[in-house]
């Protein structure tokens, strides 16, 4: 079992409406693949954690990839895990405003942009992974 996660820039602001179809989207394609993991969104940035089959994983991963709602896609992390962070969610979803990023990451301050992709905030894949470990160990979506 493999675990991947990602960061990426939305193209342009996603409603609340649209964050919603796009969930539900991600909840259908994971299940069908089964794929489980995580979603933040927060000031137009993505930051995606999904897990399972290697396969499955790439070829979702490549869809992603070609998605044109978002562009600056970076691969913080892609490893060989033991067991799952989100073994009960297609997709667990969090909408995280400036107030609670800042609670969950050290070193945030409301005026970053795309806070969830900037290199300054998310070093590396562990910064990610343990800030996804929290809403693994204390949210329910």
């Amino acid at each position: 079992m493999r675990r991947l996660i990602y960061c990426s820039q939305a193209c342009q602001d996603f409603d609340p409406d649209l964050l919603v179809d796009l969930l539900r989207q991600a909840r259908a394609t994971n299940e069908r693949a089964g794929l489980s993991g995580m979603l933040l969104y927060c000031s137009r940035s993505f930051l995606q954690l999904l897990e399972g089959d290697e396969d499955a994983l790439a070829e979702t991963y490549e869809r992603i990839r070609a998605d044109r709602r978002h562009t600056n896609l970076r691969r913080l992390l892609d490893a060989e895990v033991s067991q799952r962070l989100f073994p009960d969610w297609s997709m667990g979803f969090d909408h995280v405003d400036d107030d609670e990023l800042a609670q969950d990451l050290p070193g945030y301050t409301p005026a970053t942009s795309y806070p969830l992709m900037n290199p300054d905030l998310i070093t590396d894949g562990k910064v990610a992974e343990s800030l996804l470990t929290l809403y693994a160990r204390n949210k329910i979506r």
